[in-house]
């Protein structure tokens, strides 16, 4: 892909972020402060691969599908510097010859009391990213400071969408974009796998991180 065609459509995307900077892999342009593992990756003579081998293959038991996807689908990898977000790790796949992209955030420690009620399998994601979505924040796990309930959404205590469970105590960590919720219910000990679609009865979701992996797959479906 043309690289001139991927920057511009990404900083079109952005328009509600100020950009600072935004360079394709490999460069040794970037700011102070990026993570080191993430420096060898925007420096290696093969970032793809780098991002793939380091940042990725060390889950795979937890992310067979979604890894697989990447390997198949990733063409670049982007570094992002906005107002907003100081760094962000940009993917670009293709799809009809027009660059699509995802985006992660740097690992960080986790400061929420609620994330300590949450399986470790799951937490183990945060050490890849502190949250990986597309660029509207959907199909992949939030960053833990994005995590919410639906009383972000709905008002009083009960809703019909959610039958039985406080909206409070449904912590979503992704979601569709399309009123569809993956989350846990932490009125439960320990807490329980909610999938939540606005119109459809809940589903107890036994393993979120298998169903977050089938989630996030789907997205390379119709890249090229």
């Amino acid at each position: 892909m043309n690289k001139k065609k991927i920057r511009d459509y990404l900083i079109d995307y952005l328009e509600n972020e100020e950009v600072i900077k935004f360079e394709l892999a490999p460069t040794d342009k970037y700011s102070n402060g990026l993570p080191e593992l993430w420096k060898d990756i925007m420096t290696s003579k093969n970032p793809v691969e780098e991002t793939f081998s380091k940042l990725w293959l060390p889950f795979i038991d937890l992310l067979p599908e979604t890894i697989k996807g990447l390997r198949h689908k990733l063409r670049e990898i982007g570094l992002l510097e906005t107002k907003e977000y100081p760094f962000s790790l940009i993917y670009v796949y293709e799809e009809n010859g027009e660059p699509v992209f995802s985006r992660g955030y740097p690992v960080c420690s986790i400061d929420r009391d609620d994330a300590k009620l949450l399986p470790s399998d799951f937490l183990k994601l945060y050490k890849i990213h502190n949250g990986w979505t597309d660029l509207n924040g959907f199909m992949g796990f939030l960053p833990v400071e994005d995590w919410f309930d639906l009383n972000d959404y709905y008002d009083g205590e009960y809703s019909d969408i959610l039958p039985g469970i406080r909206l409070k105590d449904f912590l979503i960590i992704c979601e569709s974009g399309s009123n569809e919720y993956l989350g846990f219910d932490l009125s439960k000990k320990p807490p329980v796998g909610l999938f939540c679609a606005v119109g459809d009865p809940v589903e107890v979701v036994p393993d979120v991180v298998r169903a977050l992996d089938k989630w996030m797959a789907i997205e390379f479906d119709d890249l090229s």
